[in-house]
Formats: C-alpha cells, structure tokens, sequence
C-alpha cells in the first residue's frame, strides 16, 4: 500500500506537525511493509528521513511553488496513479484530489484566535476549511477539544471526525542516576535553577502571561527559579519585547532560540516545573514530552491541555498571570514536585504512539479498502470475469 502525505510540515526545523508526521512515518515504517510518498510544492535537500531508503519517494513540481496555490493546482494531479491514500497534514486538502484522503486537524486557531495568527496564515487556512471537511473522506482530529472544535466549525462533520491522538518518542525519558542536570543549568540558565517553556514564542503560546507570573514569583521571593523559554521566534511584532520590558529582572529570563531535541530532553529533564501557559492548543505535544520526561508540570487550563495531563499537571485558568504564578509556587515545594513527577510518569505510560499506530493502521487500510470496494461496485457485470 502507498500512502501519500502533504509533506510541508517536515520542511525546516521540526516542531509541532513536522514532529507528529515524522513520528507517524516512522512508526508506520517499523509496523507496516507500507510505502510512502510526501508531496512538496519544492524541492528539498534533505528532510531528515534518509534511514527510510527507499520506502519514501519525494514527488515536486518542475517549478516552486507558494504552498496552498501548489497544493490546489497541482499537488492532486501529481499524486495521481502514484499512491493508494491522501493524508492531508494541514489541515486543508487539494480541492480536486481523486484518491481517498484523510484530513488531519491539529487546531482551529487561525478561525477561532485569528489574531493570534499572521494574514497569510488565516487566508490559506481559513478560505479552505468548511470544504475541507465537507469533502474529506475521514477526518482525524489528534484530541477531543479539536473535535468539539471542528463539530462546531461544521456540525456535519461530527459523523466523519475521529480522534488519534499523537504518541510521544521513547526519546523522551527521565533522567538517569548520574545525570544531575548541572551541565543544562549551567548552559542554559546561569547556574541556576529555571522554569521552562518549550515551543515557538508567539502571542497564542501564552508567554507574556508566563513573563508577567514569573516576575511575580521573583518579587515574592528573590530566590525563586529563572525562566527560560527555550523556542524560536514566531510571529506578531514587537509582543515579546514590550513583555520582557516589564520584567524587573531581564537576567533572569533566558532566551536560548530553537533548541535540538537532545537539548529539549535534557531541559524537560532538569526543570524545577515546566510550563506551557497557552491560550489554545490542538493537543500540547510539548506537555506530553514533559510527562514523559518525569516533569513536574503546569499547565493553562486550555482543553486539549486538560486533556492531554490526564490529572498529571496542575493547571491554571487562561491569561491570569496571578492564578499561574501561584500554581508554579505550588509546585516548586518539595512534596508537590515529588507528587507530580510520580503522576507525570504514569501519565506517560499512556502517551506513547501504540494506540495512535494502530488506529492509524486501521484507517488507511479501511480507506483502501473502501475505495477497492467501490471500484468493484462500479465494474460492469462481467468485467471481473475478464480477468
């Protein structure tokens, strides 16, 4: 079988849908006998999925092309007689695409937070989405709170929409017993202890909210953790400059950029609380590589959030500064931390990508076979005697 994907999120650094479908690819890769095409509007040196040899095949256009003029010209046409099933990735599918499709739905941010997003990204989401899910064959939706969230964008595509959530790596783990954390405190946060929030800074993430509490926590007690918030810089002007001004004490926020996965791991692994104070998320993959790495957590009360904690966090209401800092203070003390790394653990347990795999082995063949079915039915009489 042969699995086509719209394959942009896997250009550049990965975060967020770029590490979703790496993960799915390789898991389907070590389970399955299946190969896969990823279609881009360009071509690209390397995408970071060599191992796979020759079960991937990279199929662009002679030309480059912007992303949503090539994926509703001709990312169909070239897709066509070359795989058995269309993932579209992002959220939005080619308008004339003939092969059964899944449309995959991480968030519905760019209708529900619209401003929290850049015009270029509202218009290629936006202009698509109700035909997206009024057309698409199946619709997976990674957590519940995406689904309650796409019913209400089309309450017809309740029927269609299913939810598989995203497993985490085993890459993400706790600490071993030699592993103090001395080195990732001393690279990243002066020596001292830190706070961490892991992900793109951009004004949805909630970062300013999390710079207003941290500085709370400093003018309560000056010996409270440093904050760094370790992820490359997104987009909307001069946000995050106006928020570290408010700061009182800039030395003590870190801004490492976009860290390497091994970097992540060793930051999840030796933060005193991790945070991800979010407005809104699809699912919080940052959060579920937390637990997995035996993080103490705090986490907005954004539903996909609550959901993706199981319990396993402490969670704060959305944007109050003064709710998260008192939330982070509870779980600095010692009892808290011991409670929620043993949760955190447990949690994780439940989190990997086995049950994602599996139903996403169940889908596609059904879409496959569902499609040879409907071939069949369209034969004439006799033509199966034919052959």
């Amino acid at each position: 079988m042969r699995i086509a994907f719209d394959a942009r999120a896997l250009v550049g650094p990965r975060t967020g849908v770029g590490v979703w479908l790496e993960g799915l690819l390789r898991g389907l890769a070590a389970s399955t006998d299946w190969r896969f095409v990823l279609c881009l509007p360009r071509r690209v040196a390397s995408l970071g999925l060599e191992d796979l040899g020759d079960r991937l095949e990279t199929i662009t256009p002679s030309l480059p092309l912007p992303g949503t003029l090539w994926l509703h010209t001709l990312a169909a046409p070239l897709v066509a007689g070359r795989a058995d099933v269309f993932v579209a990735a992002l959220g939005v599918r080619p308008r004339r695409i003939a092969l059964p499709d899944v449309l995959v739905v991480h968030d519905v941010t760019p209708r529900t937070r619209s401003s929290a997003h850049t015009l270029a990204n509202r218009f290629c989401f936006n202009a698509y989405l109700e035909e997206s899910l009024a057309r698409a064959q199946a619709i997976v939706c990674v957590s519940q709170a995406t689904r309650a969230a796409v019913v209400r964008v089309q309450p017809q595509a309740a029927r269609r929409a299913v939810v598989i959530g995203e497993g985490v790596d085993p890459f993400f783990s706790p600490p071993g017993p030699d592993d103090d954390g001395e080195n990732v405190r001393a690279r990243f946060a002066s020596g001292r202890r830190f706070l961490l929030q892991l992900g793109t800074l951009e004004p949805r993430k909630g970062v300013a909210t999390l710079l207003a509490a941290h500085a709370s926590l400093l003018g309560r007690h000056g010996g409270a953790p440093d904050l760094v918030l370790a992820g490359g810089r997104g987009w909307g002007g001069r946000w995050l400059e106006a928020a570290l001004a408010r700061h009182p004490d800039r030395a003590r926020v870190h801004l490492p950029g976009y860290v390497s996965r091994e970097d992540a791991r060793s930051l999840m692994r030796h933060a005193d609380v991790i945070v991800l104070a979010s407005e809104e998320e699809g699912f919080g993959l940052p959060l579920a590589e937390a637990l997995a790495c035996g993080g103490a957590c705090v986490a907005s009360d954004a539903p996909a959030l609550v959901e993706v904690s199981g319990g396993a966090a402490r969670h704060a209401p959305r944007g109050d500064a003064r709710a998260l800092a008192e939330s982070i203070r509870a779980a600095l003390e010692l009892g808290a931390q011991q409670v929620l790394r043993s949760a955190a653990r447990r949690r994780a347990a439940e989190l990997t990508w086995e049950r994602p795999l599996a139903a996403w082995r169940e889908l596609l063949a059904g879409a496959v076979r569902g499609q040879e079915g409907a071939a069949r039915l369209r034969m004439p009489r006799d033509a199966s005697a034919r052959h």
